[in-house]
């Protein structure tokens, strides 16, 4: 089979249908067999990304419709599987799930012309997943559907029914199999999966990859490797990038000032696209990484910082009894440095938990927070900047996506502070001086305006601090 690119989308007809153990089971196999593959994340998400980096020791990047023409996600994965074998690309939710606004997972294939795995929860099943498979299949003529993985499989019997069932209606063939095993289970909370870190510190991801390499020793390897190229002679000598590391490829300025940009990094903070950086480094921006958990205070001589998103409400204690770090955060702010934070990051800038009035955190936005047993809001969104004289005043729209279960109270009095965004007319988000905060995780490459106008205001700070240090 002759593909226009080579590389694979992995898609399943609904969340939790095993689509990350299969393509944790791919990068991992492919790489084992003399592939060098570029993993892939279909959709916003900042989880599945970090399991796919460290199963295959390469950066996972985010592909999206709904953020980037289907010109500039041909460009961005021709460019990121430069020399290599090829990409993994694991889907979001259910195979056809967004089509009416063009962000599923079939599109992605689609704009991308890549074959289709389909990841297939088989537990309970069994002649019966023939139809199951044609009808996704025929769903739309252009499935691009090529194979099968049964996930949740019983004995070795239950998969070759499965793989007759399949072969006797002429369909995609099975692929392989994963069976119902305790050790293939990745732990789940309220924002998905639990974060890798968390799982490497405690000795299970060892053991999840035995047990992945086990249970895949048997898949029809020779099959999907038609799938990919063989690696160039460079991929073969050991070319790789860092998972913590930027993006690679992007041209990178001329620009010699190198404003730094602090980013919060570690177990609290851990939700970012690193497609962002990429894009704030092409603009002379020097990526600097600090811990609120961990270090005294800021780095020195930064132009900004960027809080992103991740699980503050996790670290309530260990945040809050860095007094010296929250001290250099409140200082920087009071300098009228630019700080820029989403989500948790933005959870950080306030009060802290309603629930617990003893922990204090930053302080800079007058409200607290709390946590809720369910969604509060979750999709994409369009926002534009509130813009003032010197502040994103030429912004356009950006996107972005929500996915946050806590809340803000106010406090009483209800303070008044000026939104950061509005999102269809409404106000979003805060700002306070060159602070500016809200829930939206931002695509920055979505709009070059808005990265132009981030990269002024550390410059302003830049040249402020540069004639301060003349007196």
């Amino acid at each position: 089979m002759k593909n226009r690119r080579p590389g694979v989308v992995v898609a399943g007809l609904h969340s939790g249908s095993g689509k990350t153990l299969v393509t944790l089971a791919l990068l991992q196999g492919l790489q084992k067999r003399g592939y060098v593959v570029r993993p892939f994340k279909c959709g916003p998400d900042f989880i599945d990304p970090r399991f796919h980096e460290w199963i295959s020791g390469r950066t996972s990047v985010n592909l999206d419709p709904f953020f980037l023409s289907s010109g500039d996600i041909q460009a961005l994965y021709d460019r990121m599987t430069e020399g290599l074998s090829g990409g993994v690309a694991e889907g979001v939710m259910g195979f056809y799930d967004g089509l009416a606004k063009k962000t599923s997972t079939y599109d992605l294939a689609r704009i991308l012309d890549l074959p289709v795995l389909l990841a297939v929860h088989s537990k309970g099943i069994a002649e019966t997943l023939a139809s199951v498979v044609k009808g996704v299949r025929d769903h739309r003529p252009d499935s691009r559907l090529a194979g099968v993985i049964a996930v949740q499989t019983g004995s070795p019997k239950h998969g070759e029914i499965l793989s007759r069932a399949l072969e006797e209606e002429g369909l995609p063939p099975l692929l392989g199999t994963l069976p119902r095993d305790e050790n293939l289970k990745l732990p789940e909370r309220h924002l998905g999966l639990v974060d890798v870190r968390e799982l490497e510190r405690s000795g299970q991801l060892g053991s999840l990859s035995q047990q992945l390499e086990h249970f895949s020793s048997n898949w029809h390897w020779e099959k999907i490797g038609i799938f990919f190229d063989r690696p160039s002679r460079e991929s073969l000598s050991g070319r790789s990038d860092s998972p913590d590391s930027l993006v690679p490829g992007t041209k990178r300025s001329g620009n010699q000032k190198k404003l730094r940009l602090g980013v919060a990094w570690d177990s609290a903070f851990r939700f970012y696209y690193p497609e962002n950086w990429s894009a704030l480094e092409s603009r002379g921006i020097e990526i600097v990484s600090f811990s609120p958990l961990q270090d005294p205070v800021l780095p020195e001589e930064l132009d900004g910082i960027y809080l992103g998103g991740g699980y503050p409400e996790h670290f309530l204690e260990e945040l809050s009894q860095n007094i010296s770090f929250l001290e250099s955060v409140r200082s920087f702010h009071a300098s009228g440095r630019f700080i820029y934070a989403e989500c948790g990051g933005m959870l950080y800038l306030t009060d802290g938990p309603l629930e617990n009035e003893k922990i204090r955190w930053a302080g800079l936005f007058p409200y607290r927070f709390r946590m809720n047993g369910h969604l509060r809001r979750l999709g994409y969104v369009s926002a534009v900047p509130v813009g003032e004289e010197g502040w994103f005043s030429g912004s356009s729209s950006i996107r972005g996506h929500f996915f946050h279960y806590s809340e803000l109270v106010p406090k009483n009095p209800a303070p008044e502070v000026s939104p950061g965004f509005l999102v269809d007319g409404r106000p979003e988000g805060f700002r306070s001086g060159p602070a500016l905060a809200s829930y939206m995780h931002l695509y920055f490459p979505s709009s070059p305006r808005f990265l132009e106008e981030f990269a002024d205001q550390l410059e302003n700070n830049h040249s402020h601090m540069r004639k301060s240090s003349l007196f």
